[in-house]
């Protein structure tokens, strides 16, 4: 192996299972869509906060951190801090 380079680590099933299921939960979110949306209103000056937004931010926040959650764990992570 050339100097300076890493070998990859070798992921368990277990590491693998977890990285799976952040990909399911960015598959099965609309997360990107809502927050390109919400973003966009933003820009324009016609985001306006109802309950229906504000639920939708909530939604996208709890989101990303099962995400987060997810991902930290896969790499190995196990207490799910925020390092």
């Amino acid at each position: 192996m050339p100097a300076g380079r890493k070998r990859r680590k070798v992921l368990t099933i277990e590491d693998r299972e977890a990285l799976a299921r952040a990909l399911a939960l960015l598959g099965r979110s609309d997360l990107l869509r809502s927050l390109q949306d919400m973003a966009r209103a933003a820009e324009i000056g016609a985001l306006v906060i109802t309950p229906e937004t504000e639920a939708e931010l909530h939604d996208a926040i709890v989101a990303v951190q099962d995400i987060r959650s997810a991902i930290l764990e896969a790499l190995g992570h196990r207490n799910g801090g925020w390092a």
